[in-house]
């Protein structure tokens, strides 16, 4: 498996590699014949182009003629950074909603937890996430903190960041899905329609595990396996639950709204205009789920690869799709690193987490 990650990752690198230009590319459009080559732009507004046989400098008059693709460096060199830094600010004001949505779900397992310790653990697990493979790797350090405070529930606390990711997940592509259709119509695409049979799904689960006796399948009790899934099935079956998770979706309603607004709006920063905007958000959807998956730390290739790839589709160049796929980055290493300073300098403390009586 481990295997298997690495050809992935290093396919998807190559795709980017191959597919993305380092400086714009730029072709004469009285020649069809014409070749694409990398060019670099002289500050008295001439040209230098890279061709095989060595560069070939030209005037502004003539540079001016030529039709280019811009490159990932021009790309960047050129965004609104006053419209980037609002744009982190935003998705900094997301975690917190983030945090009040495991929280809501913690309330569910009998963990009272002050939304300022969730929002601290949920950033410091980011910095992890950016080391480990995936978003489950900061899955796995949010279980690690708190089952450190309470060994007890542990079962319960990964019912709980299972869920969070699930409900997460099936907003988001809820979300895509409807600005899909919105935008596309029918035309929006079967992919869409799969999005938005995402959270019909989740919810016919939810419905067969609480109406289901699932407690006469006996295997998911006993030994092992059962110390985990019978407080797991428990937790679901709550009579609370139900109104836990539609807080918990109300508020991922939210957190899909900022990521949405965030890299949408990242487009606009890099001066992108899209010619098909459903699949911005089918892109953003599907990039989300690919990063989720376990891979290279920080989901570096396969998220890139689809953030070029689906934002192609909506009209973007190269360049553009992957600096929106960098900034966006960029914004949860920032977050990352909030994080990291955060768990140094406030140990966690057991105190500040009690559990409620059944």
């Amino acid at each position: 498996m481990r295997v298997l990650r690495w050809v992935l990752a290093a396919i998807a690198l190559a795709f980017v590699f191959w597919i993305v230009p380092l400086r714009d590319r730029c072709w004469d459009p009285r020649v069809p014949g014409s070749t694409q080559v990398s060019i670099s732009r002289e500050t008295r507004g001439g040209c230098t182009l890279h061709v095989r046989t060595g560069d070939v400098d030209i005037d502004a008059a003539e540079c001016a003629r030529l039709t280019c693709e811009p490159g990932i460096v021009s790309t960047m060199s050129h965004a609104r950074l006053g419209v980037v830094a609002l744009l982190l600010i935003l998705y900094g004001a997301g975690t917190l909603a983030w945090a009040a949505r495991w929280r809501a779900l913690l309330l569910l397992a009998r963990l009272d937890a002050r939304l300022a310790y969730v929002w601290r653990v949920s950033i410091e697990a980011q910095a992890g996430g950016i080391l480990l493979p995936g978003g489950l790797g900061g899955d796995a350090l949010r279980i690690a903190s708190l089952a450190a405070a309470r060994p007890n529930t542990t079962a319960l606390v990964v019912a709980s960041v299972l869920l969070d990711r699930v409900v997460g997940l099936a907003v988001v592509a809820a979300g895509a899905a409807a600005l899909a259709f919105a935008w596309g119509g029918r035309q929006a695409g079967p992919l869409a329609g799969l999005m938005g049979a995402v959270p019909l799904a989740l919810v016919a689960a939810f419905a067969t595990i609480r109406r289901t006796p699932v407690e006469r399948v006996r295997w998911l009790f006993r030994g092992r396996l059962g110390r985990m899934t019978g407080p797991m099935l428990e937790y679901v079956r709550d009579p609370r639950a139900p109104r836990s998770i539609a807080v918990a979706c109300a508020l991922s309603v939210l957190v899909a709204g900022v990521q949405f607004v965030a890299i949408r709006g990242l487009i606009f920063a890099l001066g992108g205009v899209p010619t098909a905007e459903k699949w911005v958000y089918v892109g953003i959807a599907m990039a989300f789920v690919v990063s989720a998956l376990p891979g290279l730390p920080g989901a570096w290739g396969t998220a890139d690869a689809t953030y070029v790839w689906f934002l192609g589709l909506a009209g973007l160049p190269p360049g553009t799709s992957l600096a929106v796929c960098l900034l966006y980055r960029l914004f949860w290493y920032l977050s990352g690193v909030a994080g990291a300073i955060l768990h140094i300098l406030h140990p966690l403390l057991l105190r500040e987490v009690s559990s409620e009586e059944p």
